[in-house]
This record gives C-alpha cells, structure tokens and sequence, in this order.
C-alpha cells in the first residue's frame, strides 16, 4: 500500500476542523448559558432578590439533566453493543465484511436530547416530593391522605411515564438498528435474513422487560380511578371503576409477571412461536376486562344508575366542597321575608348612604376624561377599597393615573426610553355619591391631589411600576431629565429600583432587547434600567409556581406612598374525586403580593396559613415569603379577589347541594344559576350578573355594623326561572377575612331576581319616555348595573340610568335612579335625579329621606339635617337643570333641521 501525504493531511485537517468547530460550538452555548443565567439572577435581584428560587431550580434542573443523561446513556450504549455482538457474529457466520458502529456517538446524542427534554419535567415534582406537606383530609377509595396525590404520586408517575417511554423508544430503536444494519450488509433483504436467534431474542427480551416495567404502572392505574367519570361529568370513580377496573389493575401485574417468565422460558429453549402466543394472551385479557366492563355498566349500572352510584356522588360533592373552600361557607337561613319600609331605611342610614349608585365602567370613564390633565396620562382600572374618609368608614372606588405612552404626539426613542417614564398619583371617587350633573364627585383628584379629606396625603406620587408601564426605561440619564407632572416639569429618580447600566449590563441588555442605542449613547451611562415593569408579570416572575391574579389595586398608603396589592393563588389538578373547574380542581388565594408603585420592590406575604400547597412551597423556598404578619395598611383595605369568587360561586350551583342530599344533586331538582340580567331593553340576551362590593351590615346577628362584602345572588337553574333563591357574601375586613355566608331565602316566598327587576324596570312609562327622549338627539342612554341591596330581612333594588353625549370627549352623567322593592307580586318603585330623591318618591314621604348630594364625603353632616326647604330646592333645581338640557337638545335638533 502507497503512502499517500497529501490525504493524510487533509484527513488530519479534516479532523482538526471538526474539532475545532466543535469547541467553538461548545463555547457559545455555554456563553449563551451564562448570560442567560446572569440575567436572570439580576432580574430576579434587583425585583426583591429572588434569585434564590431560580438557582435552586436550575441546580435541580442539573442534577436531573445529570441523572437523566447517565440513565440514557447507558441504556442507549448497553443496547447498540448488544446490536453489534449480534451483527459481528451475524457478518462472520455469512463471510461478509464488518461495518463500523458509531455507537458511542449516537448515545451521547440521544442521552443529551432526552435529558434536555426531561429535566424540566422533574424538578419542580422531585422539590414537591422532597418537602410534602399533609392535607389531613383522605381519598375515599384508598384513604390515602391528598398530600400523596398532590406531592408525591405525580413524581412516581413522571419516574414510571419516563422510564417506560424511554425502553418503548429502545425498543423501536433497536429495531430500526438491526434494519439499517441488515439493508446495508445485504442488497437483497428477506425474511429468511431476519431470522437470527439471538435477534430475536433481543427484541422480545427488551418487550419482556417493557412488560415487567408495565407491571409498576398498575399501582398508578388503580388509582387513576379517582379522576375518572361517575356519571355524565361528575368526576371520581365509579361503581364500574371500582368493581371491575379495580380488581383487573390488582392482578394485571401478576399475570404480567407470569407471562414474562413463561414467554423468557420458551425464549430459552428457541421456542420463539411459544413465547410470542405468551405474550399475546395479555392485550386478550384486556380486552375480556374491557367487555366484562361495558356488560356491566350496560346491563346493570345503568338501569338503576342512582343505587349503584350515589356512594360515588356523595365523594365528589364532599371533595369538591371541600378543594374550592365552599365546606366552610357558613348559612344563614331567613326565617322570612319582609316588605322594605322607610322605617327600615332609616334605621340603615349607613347601608343607605354607601349604596353604589355609579357604575364601575362609566366612573373610569369619566376620570379619563376629567382627570387625565395632560396627553399622556390615563387610567387602565379602578377597584372599589374601603376608606376611612374624615372619620367615617366608606367604599370609594380608586384608580391610578398611569403613563400611556400611546397618547404621545412624539413617540421617538428619546421621549418613550429617558422622557416620559412614569405615571402620577391617583384619583379616588366616593361611589356613593354624584354632582348635581350626575357626574362622578371625587375625593382626590387632579395633579395636586386636591383632597376633601386633609389626612389624604401622596408624598411620593410617581408611578414607575404599574398596569400599564410594559416596556423598560432608562432613568438617572447623564444630561437628560425625566418629564414630571404636567409635562412642563422635570425630575430624577431617586429609587432603590433598576439595574445599574455598567459596560456588560449595557452590552448585554441592548442584545436582549434589540436596543443598540442604549449601547452607543452617551445618556445611558452609569444610568439606570427600569424594566419588568408591568406588575402581574413582574410578580409572576419572581414565582412562577403561583398563579397571579390579573385585576391588581392600588392603595394609599399612612406614609404617603403607593402600593399595588396582588392576589396569588396555588392550585392543582390532582384533588382526588374533586369536580375541575377550568383545568384545575383545588384553588387557594394564599398569598398577597406587595409591590412599591416608586421602587417596584415586590413583598410577598402568606395569608392562607393553613393550605398545605403554600405550606410545601414555603419549606422549598424559606426566603421567598415574609416572615412578618401582613402590614396593617394592607390589612385595613384588603379585597377579597373576584376572580376567585367567581369561580367559588359557578361550582356553588351545583354544589351548595349536601353530600346528604345526593338524590337531589343527581335528579337536578335543586341546581342553581347566577342570577342573570338583560341591561337593554327589548334585548333577549341575558349576562351572569358580576360580583358585586356592598358595604352593608349583613342581615341576623351576623353583622354588628356595616362593612365591605363581596356579594352575588343566585336564581333556579333553568332558562324561564328569575326568583333568587340566594346570595352568598364574603367578608373583606382583616377580623373576618375571607368568611363566606350563604343567604338562603324561605323556600316558600318568591323574590324576584335582577332579570324579573329588569323587566319591571323597562315597563315603567317614564323610564322609557325619557330614555327615548333623550336618545333622539343622538346621545347614548344606557343603564348601569342593577345591584340587589340586602337590608335586615328585606332587599332593595337600585339602577342608575346615564346618558352620554355623542363624541370620544363625553362625560356620562347619571340621569335618573330607580329604586324599587318588592311587595308581595308588585314592584314598588321611585325614581330621582339621586339616590335620596329616588328613595324620597318610593316612599312617597311616609318618613322623609333627605337627600345630602352637595354634602362632601365623610363629613360629620348627619342625613336628616337638610331642611324640607332645601329638599324642595334640590328637586327645583334638579327638573330645571333636566328640562334646560333637554331644551338645548331640541334646539340643537332644529339647528340641525333648518341646516
């Protein structure tokens, strides 16, 4: 053989190339790796150092990689050396040349995908597992304790998922090994080469094993039961699931065990047809349980359904009362109904004057056009908290005036990145009262913050974090100042927030954000970075294994600043026998998040001390949740999340019914809807009303004065039946948080729901003649919420009714309210320019209700003060200022006419 230089060398070139190419490949990725994982730290860090919950994670994520690679490895390694012994002896025996096998290659590859894709699987389960906590509360079939199912079950199933998935794909893999290997040693390839023994036998030992892996999986089996279908989709586990599928899980692996041991046997002694009809009685045993299965939900279950399965019905009601909290609603029964009076009203002043008599939409509306100031400000929400105005205790509805950078008449980079970078204060509107256009009052209000209330005090009102801050800017600019105020003046942050701009970090960010002019600008250096600005998101980030709620408040604090208050919520879908609502079956809102509007400095504080999920995360976590009880201005305005109400009042129509009462809950003689409304006339639409805030002094002895509750009433399940039959409150104040009360009227009374008040409403003659009136001029009328008001034993109905001019710039203003009550079959109702006026014609001055509308909110003015002189002028000026705006409308009419 000739000696050939020059392809020596260029093979050793080759390989030099490769080697080097592969280093430089290394290189990046793990360069890439790094300043991902530099990046996160200083996110989390600079957010309220939180960075702890992300390297513990990644180290978890390593060491699962790890083991992961090792495990795949082997076994992929093992496999294709079996696969060459077999085809080197195959090769010799047929005097054919040997092949290579890039064996070692080809499992590193497999072993690094696999582990890549399984390392975020296990993880979080393995920490779960690692730091259970009990639930004290037991499955129903297995008495297991949930804490098993919520912490531990789930990790045994991903070992068992991966491993079984992993031999399944040796499996197939080893398959298509011994194909390759044989279509390349032969051009013509036959059955005849196929049938090589220790091929075979390879291949139905590794089926073998897969069958002894299988019999692992029947523990898991039997107790997938428990998130199976009783009836129709009531979830748990049945009477079939329990007498059929149940005893097959239990000696499925046991005749797994035997068949494998036969089928190896006749393996042994080259009985390789013996061994394959072996292994084929286990998919017939299946399928004989399969139709013993059907047989007996067909010829017995089903035809007395109700005997066979209440037991397994009366365990989904109990679980599923017992995962969304609905098993410690308390009840309160009425013993009966009472007809509204004034005498009633009067001894309920403060019910009476906190009735919401504005809706929530139309209020921010208004403050957008009111108390906006300038073009780039804006209010992108609002929540009704409690506040204590001049010494009196109200609701009042606040929102936060934010930047909206869309409103920019120049949206250049300097402007949208160093000018105009944050919002400013807020504005709190009382919801109990109105101007006399009907416009929203306020108690704090514009760019000074004018307050009616002198201790309503904002030292700190820049908004650098909020709801609608999601983009980054840069802050402490070298020679740029900040755009304060009312755009004509300046500022400089003064915060602890951002991430200083140092040569990496401007390197580094100007990559992840595409943002190459804050590398090369003079500006941002040593400046400082604002970023993850938009609080939900924020707040999800530091813990991503909570769920943040996305309806955020904002809250003036006792030292002037501004604080935005989160809800977070842990979850699962693993409560055995418990019915899933929207992909998951247990729900707590466990934690607050506090997060400084000015520093963005996030706190996150455990308010749900007894659910175990948090409990679980707080042992993995130790420095994630503060160890101090929950700061006391928070806790005198805490809010009781409406998404969670939500979804506690759709399970309760159904499940308000006892496990004692299963004949009810299965026949559906007593399901329950939301109570449902159509807000336009002559609509047959009708919408779930919304939860709705009321502070009210709950009826009976439950209640010693009013306070802040979260409240929805409930109707009979059906399309044509309006009467509600219910409502439940949740209270909000620190003492009694989070306490829930069901309301349940006499069974024998019918009281009429929003739908029924509704339609009682549209037939009033002088509702519909003014609202046609006022709508000819091309102005929008529209009516706001309907809200249903419970007083002792009675319930008193309250709408607004607004009117809008046409154009983007309208403010709504409340026209008229009705109020209303029931009286046996009738609707009494009044209507006024206010809630006063309103109540005064309900009741047609059997006791005078005095209206206080110029009144500020909270002032120690007590109602009854106003003069019956006064009342009379108020009503005066009111039918003036209506029949003046209703002229002007007209005129308006004919301008556009004789045009």
């Amino acid at each position: 053989m000739v000696y050939d230089y020059y392809q020596e060398k260029n093979k050793k070139s080759s390989k030099g190339k490769l080697i080097l190419g592969t280093v430089v490949a290394v290189f990046l990725i793990l360069l890439l790796t790094a300043n991902k994982i530099y990046l996160e730290i200083i996110q989390l860090d600079e957010i309220g150092g939180f960075s702890g919950i992300y390297v513990k994670n990644l180290i978890y994520k390593a060491i699962t990689f790890a083991v992961c690679f090792v495990l795949i490895f082997a076994l992929i390694y093992v496999s294709t050396l079996l696969i060459k012994k077999n085809m080197q002896a195959y090769f010799k025996k047929h005097d054919m040349p040997q092949r290579k096998f890039p064996n070692l290659i080809i499992a590193i590859i497999i072993a690094f995908l696999g582990a890549l894709i399984s390392k975020d699987i296990f993880f979080l389960k393995i920490l779960n597992f690692l730091n259970s906590t009990v639930f004290n509360m037991a499955d129903p079939i297995f008495n297991n304790d949930v804490g098993y199912y919520v912490f531990i079950r789930p990790l045994y199933a991903s070992v068992y998922g991966f491993i079984s998935t992993l031999w399944l794909f040796i499996i197939a893999f080893t398959v298509a090994y011994y194909l390759v290997m044989f279509s390349s040693s032969d051009s013509t390839l036959t059955m005849e080469n196929l049938k090589v023994k220790s091929v075979i036998a390879h291949n139905l030992i590794n089926v073998a094993i897969f069958f002894i892996i299988k019999t692992f999986s029947y523990q898991l089996l039997k107790q997938d039961i428990l998130y199976g279908i009783v009836y129709e989709d009531v979830a748990g586990a049945g009477y079939v699931d329990v007498n059929v599928w149940l005893r097959y899980f239990t000696i499925a692996p046991f005749l797994l065990v035997a068949i494998v041991v036969v089928s190896l046997f006749f393996i042994w002694k080259d009985k390789l047809k013996h061994a394959t009809l072996t292994i084929a009685v286990f998919p017939v045993v299946w399928i004989l349980a399969s139709v013993i299965s059907m047989f007996v939900q067909s010829l017995i279950v089903t035809p007395n359904e109700f005997d066979y399965e209440k037991g397994y019905i009366a365990s989904n009601i109990s679980q599923t009362r017992e995962a969304y909290s609905l098993d410690k609603i308390r009840t309160y029964d009425f013993p009966s109904t009472q007809k509204l009076t004034a005498e009633i009203i009067q001894r309920n002043l403060d019910t009476k004057n906190n009735i919401r008599v504005v809706d929530i939409q139309s209020t921010m509306d208004s403050n957008v056009q009111l108390q906006s100031n300038t073009a780039f400000y804006s209010f992108n929400d609002g929540d009704i908290i409690n506040y204590t105005i001049n010494g009196k205790e109200i609701p009042v509805f606040i929102s936060a005036r934010e930047i909206d950078k869309n409103k920019l008449p120049n949206k250049n980079y300097l402007n949208t990145t160093y000018g105009y970078t944050h919002g400013y204060g807020l504005v709190m509107n009382p919801i109990n009262k109105l101007t006399r256009d009907g416009q929203v009052d306020f108690i704090l209000s514009g760019l000074v913050h004018k307050s009616v209330d002198p201790d309503l005090i904002i030292n700190r009102p820049e908004i650098y974090y909020g709801e609608l801050t999601e983009d980054h800017v840069i802050v402490n600019a070298k020679g740029f100042d900040e755009i304060d105020y009312d755009g004509n003046k300046t500022t400089v942050y003064q915060g602890t927030g951002g991430i200083k701009l140092n040569l990496l970090n401007k390197l580094l960010f100007s990559i992840k954000y595409g943002d190459f002019k804050m590398l090369i600008s003079g500006y941002a250096s040593n400046a400082t970075l604002l970023l993850n600005r938009e609080i939900v998101n924020r707040a999800q980030k530091a813990v991503p294994f909570l769920v943040i709620d996305r309806d955020p408040y904002i809250l003036l604090t006792d030292d002037g600043t501004l604080k935005w208050v989160l809800d977070a919520y842990t979850t699962t879908d693993q409560y055995p026998y418990a019915q899933k609502y929207q992909g998951v079956n247990y729900i707590r809102n466990s934690v607050k998040v506090v997060i400084d509007a000015y520093n963005g400095k996030a706190t996150y504080y455990i308010v749900d001390k007894q659910d175990p999920i948090i409990q679980t995360y707080d042992k993995i976590y130790p420095d994630v949740f503060s160890k101090e009880e929950i700061p006391d201005f928070i806790a005198r305005h805490l809010r009781y999340p409406e998404m969670l109400f939500k979804i506690q009042t759709e399970m309760l129509n159904k499940y308000h019914i006892l496990p004692d009462k299963v004949s009810n809950f299965y026949s559906k003689q007593d399901l329950w809807s939301i109570a449902r409304y159509s807000p336009e006339k002559g609509s047959s639409s009708l919408k779930p009303i919304d939860p709705y805030y009321n502070m009210i002094k709950l009826p009976g002895d439950i209640g010693e004065k009013e306070e802040l509750v979260l409240m929805r009433p409930f109707t009979p399940s059906g399309e044509l039946k309006h009467n509600m039959v219910s409502w439940l409150a949740v209270r909000n104040s620190s003492e009694n948080y989070g306490e829930m009360i069901l309301f349940n009227f006499p069974k024998n009374t019918n009281i009429f729901g929003p739908n029924q008040v509704e339609v009682k409403i549209n037939q009033i003659d002088k509702i519909s003649t003014d609202m046609t009136l006022w709508g000819q001029s091309g102005s929008d009328v529209y009516k706001g919420n309907l809200l249903v008001i419970p007083i002792e034993n009675s319930v008193l109905y309250v709408e607004p009714i607004y009117i809008r001019s046409a154009g983007s710039s309208s403010i709504p203003e409340v026209r008229e309210i009705v109020v209303g009550y029931q009286s046996d079959d009738e609707f009494r109702y009044g209507i006024g320019t206010n809630l006063d006026n309103a109540l005064a014609d309900l009741f047609k001055g059997e006791i005078p209700i005095t209206p206080d509308v110029a009144e500020k909110p909270g002032t120690d003015k007590e109602p009854g003060q106003s003069t019956i002189d006064k009342h009379k002028l108020d009503e005066i000026a009111a039918k003036y200022d209506e029949l003046k705006k209703q002229l002007d409308e007209l005129g308006g009419l004919l301008d556009e006419l004789l045009k």
